[in-house]
């Protein structure tokens, strides 16, 4: 076992000590989401943004555009350009300029200081979420992390660790969970249509070497590396984890009455990286000769404490078309999302033990989950991945809003993305397991730890 191995070990054990006397105290998580923010419901959540690039830029427009309730006191970027479009921005959509900081890589923290700051949204680089969250915290503010969250197994255990010492939220902004189809077979898991569930795949698989436009977005035009280039070039663990996991996680309630415990992972060769970079800046360029370590594909196989199976597949680098599946297997039936629905009794079936899938469309009228039936139209409106970003958005903000724990926490952005590190352990010892770590020291064995907080695992159809 390796020193960091050693050392984990041990914050693990301080860790389970301090949080029996929490649970004795009542727990801090308890207490937070019980008590209101404010004494005023209607009052404005007061929210700072990290992190002006594109997806920065178009979660900023999205707040002030379709979250009335939301005021944007201040905006950080390292650029002068975007942070001051930053600016513009919510100028020209509320009629108020917010502060702009970005005079160094620390400047965020004086922003964090603010008085009229609730909280902050970070839309920066992966490789920082960490430490930029751990900070907000600090500051007492309340924060949300763009996909993919903590990146190593130190910066997990940094966010968790902090929210338990300081009580605020920490709410990982994957979006792909709340798709409609995605919450229309987590309702159909609540109604027992699948039985046990026992086995999921799920993917992240998107060739964003060039993003269609023939240009890299892992190198940028002076050759240097993107955030996204640094992810293949500085590891080859799945980097890039919740988009794929975070919903076959929820399906089979990971951290509510079940873990991820260990994992085993493989890759290819990282062929494709190589050759666009060579296509585009040529075989002798500064570009040509960086070394990426992650391979063209790689695939993870987690094992539960409760001995289910889950297969994320992943890669940045594929010549192919986006492509994020997923499959749900259980003992009365399964969902493939490249093929359709079957469950027994009510798929037909075209001959003893030989079954038809059918259309997802076909339970999608009776299944359809209670936001998605209600709010569909607004979703749609604002954009962004097919409407997910609206419900994602909308929890984030009635986070801060009503004080209370969001659907997605420090734990389970902690576990999703301590498959990077994980998974490049294993690949590095030849596809041993490597034992993934209990983020909630336990309290994952009680399903219902974290029942009575609004999320749409609780909202169902009578």
């Amino acid at each position: 076992m390796s020193g960091h191995a050693d050392k984990s070990l041990d914050r693990r054990q301080f860790l389970q000590q301090g949080a029996a006397a929490a649970v004795a105290l009542g727990g801090l998580g308890a207490v937070a989401s019980e008590t209101p923010r404010k004494e005023d419901p209607d009052a404005p959540a007061r929210i700072a943004v990290i992190g002006l690039g594109g997806r920065g830029t178009f979660l900023l427009r999205s707040l002030v555009s379709y979250f009335p309730q939301v005021t944007v006191p201040a905006v950080c970027d390292l650029k002068p350009d975007r942070l001051q479009a930053g600016i513009e921005l919510v100028k020209k959509i509320r009629g108020t300029a917010p502060a702009g900081y970005g005079k160094d890589e620390f400047d965020y923290r004086n922003m964090a200081q603010r008085e009229d700051v609730d909280a902050v949204l970070v839309a920066t680089g992966v490789q920082v979420f960490g430490t930029i969250a751990t900070d907000v915290m600090k500051a007492g503010k309340h924060v949300a992390t763009e996909v993919t969250g903590p990146h190593s197994l130190d910066d997990c255990w940094a966010i968790v660790e902090e929210k338990e010492r300081c009580g605020k939220h920490y709410m990982l902004l994957e979006q792909c969970v709340y798709g409609d189809v995605n919450l229309m077979i987590l309702n159909m898991i609540k109604h027992g249509l699948f039985g046990e569930t026992y086995y999921a795949e799920c993917s992240y698989v998107h060739d964003i070497k060039t993003g269609g436009s023939g240009k890299s977005r892992l190198v940028e035009a002076d050759q240097t590396l993107s955030w996204r280039g640094r992810l293949v070039a500085d590891g080859h663990g799945s980097s890039y984890p919740a988009h794929g996991i975070a919903t076959p996680a929820k399906w089979m309630g990971i951290n509510d009455g079940d873990r991820f415990e260990y994992c085993i992972a493989m890759m290819s060769e990282p062929r494709e990286i190589h050759a666009q970079v060579v296509e585009q800046f040529g075989p002798d360029s500064a570009a040509a000769k960086i070394q990426f370590q992650t391979g063209d594909f790689l695939s993870t196989l987690i094992k539960t404490a409760k001995g289910r199976m889950i297969r994320l597949d992943y890669s940045l680098s594929n010549t192919r078309p986006y492509s994020r599946y997923y499959l749900l297997q259980g003992m009365n039936g399964c969902f493939e999302s490249r093929t359709g629905l079957f469950l027994k009794g009510a798929s037909k079936e075209s001959s003893p033990g030989y079954g038809t899938w059918d259309p997802v469309e076909t339970f999608l009228e009776k299944y359809r989950h209670p936001i998605w039936r209600k709010d569909a139209a607004t979703a749609l409106k604002t954009g962004g991945h097919g409407g997910m970003d609206y419900f994602c958005l909308r929890d984030f903000v009635d986070m801060v809003r009503y004080n209370r724990e969001p659907w997605i926490d420090c734990y389970d952005a902690a576990a999703y993305n301590a498959l990077n590190q994980c998974s490049q352990k294993s690949i590095d010892a030849k596809g041993a397991p490597v034992e993934i770590p209990d983020f909630t020291k336990g309290k994952w064995q009680d399903p219902d730890w974290r029942k009575g907080r609004p999320s749409p695992a609780a909202v169902l159809p009578a």
